[in-house]
């Protein structure tokens, strides 16, 4: 965005951090909040704190980065601020929460949470940072929620590190990613309405986690590796009880001759037997359609091989180059194939918006090494995201409107 630009959505600019002014606090850091968000939002290659205020009218470099780096407002208190205003706006019960997370590359190995781990930016092991967001996908808009950084073992194992980044003790024991995303997740209890959730094979491979979902009655559909194995839905299970011992708490599969299928070979079985493909119009422009099978099938369960776990839908996408995708749901039986690829498809908005926020918002330019001036970085690009959606759907509302007024 041009100064010219911003300079004509300057009013807004301003009615939108006063909007905060309860999370920010003091009149001076909303004011360094309206700088830095400039700095985000104008045109430039980078967008770490130099070269951003000497872009900004009135920027100093100093009180920007005392803002980002020292200042005690709490990022949580904005973010939450942040998603109640966008799904006050945009949110429905027909919502799909969208979980990921991004990677942002680091050269150094000082900056928090910084380890040599896979990085999705780069798709290599590399030194990076990983943050665990949830994203909001609605009927008409999708924006960023919450966000966190992953901490790796080898930070939990350095409490000098750890102190002198400033993080804080309460986060000072190790928290896979799946557990922040359910921290994360039971913090947006109440705050957003949703009917599914969805999230990518990283996620849809560990099975606690997907459990956890169950617990908490929650529909997802994620992706998960070709390698994974399911019982039929209809397996035939031994509930007798046995006259000695223990009385039987679990079920297990009848025939100890039977072995579970992978994805992979449920796939190929699908084939074989000529079971129906659903052909489904995808809203994407590349991908226009695909063909999806879907089973039901009970999970296999690790720690007892041939003890079945959960019904689930099994689904299997086939692209247009002739590679698959899988998916398992908690959906109910009934649940409709096509709503389900859908839904599943969602996650291509979330990559979208990453991509926005890294190239032109400058998500990945943070050159700071602390907790706070990171989550206080990540926080300031969800709200130039935001404000950027609102200002573009004020346009095509308006855009819309004069259309009507010109047919009537």
């Amino acid at each position: 965005m041009k100064l010219s630009q911003l300079k004509s959505i300057e009013r807004r600019l301003d009615e939108y951090v006063e909007g905060f002014s309860a999370e920010l606090g003091r009149s001076e850091r909303r004011y360094w909040c309206k700088l830095y968000l400039t700095g985000l939002l104008l045109d430039g290659e980078r967008k770490s704190i130099e070269p951003m205020a000497a872009r900004v009218p009135g920027g100093e470099e100093q009180a920007m980065q005392q803002f980002v780096n020292q200042s005690p407002w709490e990022h949580e208190l904005v973010q939450e601020k942040l998603l109640k205003l966008m799904h006050r706006r945009y949110g429905s019960p027909k919502g799909t929460l969208v979980l990921d997370d991004t990677t942002l590359p680091k050269k150094g190995e000082n900056s928090v949470g910084v380890a040599h781990q896979y990085c999705g930016a780069l798709g290599k092991l590399a030194n990076c940072q990983a943050v665990v967001t949830w994203h909001y996908c609605g009927e008409r808009e999708h924006f960023p929620l919450l966000g966190e950084l992953y901490l790796p073992q080898s930070w939990i194992d350095e409490p000098d590190k750890l102190r002198r980044v400033g993080i804080p003790e309460e986060k000072w024991k190790f928290r896979e990613k799946w557990k922040i995303a359910l921290d994360l997740l039971d913090r947006l209890t109440g705050l957003v309405e949703y009917e599914v959730i969805v999230a990518d094979a990283g996620y849809g491979e560990i099975r606690p986690f997907l459990h956890e979902l169950d617990r908490r009655n929650q529909t997802f559909i994620v992706q998960i590796p070709n390698h994974h194995c399911f019982w039929p839905a209809e397996v035939e299970v031994d509930e007798e009880q046995k006259k000695m011992g223990r009385p039987r708490q679990f079920q297990t599969i009848a025939d100890p001759q039977l072995r579970p299928l992978s994805a992979k070979a449920w796939r190929e079985r699908v084939e074989q037997e000529k079971l129906k493909w659903h052909k489904v119009k995808l809203p994407l422009q590349k991908k226009k359609t695909v063909l999806v099978a879907a089973v039901r099938v009970r999970e296999t369960t690790t720690q007892a091989w041939r003890r079945p776990g959960p019904e689930r839908w099994l689904l299997v996408e086939r692209l247009s180059d002739g590679s698959h995708k899988y998916y398992v749901s908690n959906a109910p039986v009934g649940a409709s194939v096509k709503q389900m690829i859908l839904w599943a498809h969602q996650r291509w908005k979330v990559e979208q918006g990453y991509q926005h926020m890294k190239e032109e918002l400058g998500l990945d330019h943070f050159e700071g090494r602390s907790w706070r001036g990171l989550h206080h970085h990540v926080t300031l690009c969800f709200m130039a995201y935001c404000f950027l959606t609102l200002i573009r759907y004020r346009k095509k509302s308006q855009l819309d409107l004069t259309r009507n007024q010109k047919v009537a």
